[in-house]
């Protein structure tokens, strides 16, 4: 891939990365505080069972229309979430957990007879960040700015209620973007690699996201690779090297 056209596709995969990195990074640090590392996993994998669902039952929907569905589902699934911390806590993660097992089982037997059942699957985990759109791009760019503002100037959003809330919103749009595995690891990967460092690590964390993104985009178009699992890769090797060289401070 050479000059500009690739350009053409590295840039945008790179501010899409940067975009959902970015805000994955406070709310990673808060479901590891929270101990319920499985959320962003179920309500990912419930948000792309719902774009699924709605691709096949009403062939080539309108965007709008499948934003509204999944981003139902997610609420619904993160109010029901909040529910069992509530009245469950201890099991808390095991709910979780199965839940993303029965809405992984769901895509696959929703996509069995699919023609392109393998490929739709694939999209969903591995996601597709090399050939997003500007226009994609666009659409969900507000969904992160405004979460970034609510999470850093509204304090009150990181509790209860509201973090479910949040997360639902973000971590649906972040799956249609980057796939189930790439939601996942920039949520959790940057917040275990700060966990013990200072009280405020969110800069730091911050910064081996955008690093992890980067390299992880860059090497993904040089040597022809997909770009979610290397971009999953990219994120563990920032994580490892971070950890083993703040081990003994």
């Amino acid at each position: 891939m050479a000059g500009l056209e690739g350009l053409e596709i590295v840039l945008p995969a790179m501010i899409a990365g940067l975009m959902v990195a970015m805000l994955h990074v406070p709310l990673g640090i808060e479901v590891l505080r929270r101990g319920i590392i499985f959320i962003d996993l179920a309500i990912a994998q419930i948000a792309g069972l719902c774009v699924v669902l709605v691709n096949l039952w009403a062939h080539d929907p309108s965007w709008g229309m499948t934003q509204i569905a999944a981003v139902t589902a997610a609420l619904a699934a993160a109010i029901f979430f909040r529910w069992v911390e509530k009245k469950a806590p201890q099991e808390q993660e095991a709910v979780i957990g199965s839940s993303f097992i029965l809405a992984a089982a769901a895509v696959l037997l929703a996509l069995a007879n699919h023609p392109h059942g393998g490929e739709e699957v694939q999209h969903i985990l591995s996601g597709q960040i090399l050939f997003v759109s500007w226009d994609r791009i666009l659409a969900f760019a507000p969904i992160y700015g405004v979460g970034l503002v609510l999470w850093f100037a509204f304090p009150v959003m990181r509790g209860g209620t509201g973090f479910f809330v949040l997360f639902a919103i973000v971590v649906t749009a972040s799956v249609q973007l980057v796939g189930v595995y790439v939601v996942f690891a920039s949520l959790i990967l940057p917040a275990l690699a700060v966990n013990r460092m200072g009280k405020k690590p969110v800069g730091v964390a911050f910064v081996l996201s955008a690093v992890a993104v980067l390299a992880g985009i860059i090497l993904s178009a040089l040597a022809d690779l997909p770009a979610g699992p290397t971009l999953v890769l990219a994120f563990a090797a920032v994580t490892i090297i971070t950890r083993i060289t703040t081990l003994n401070r």
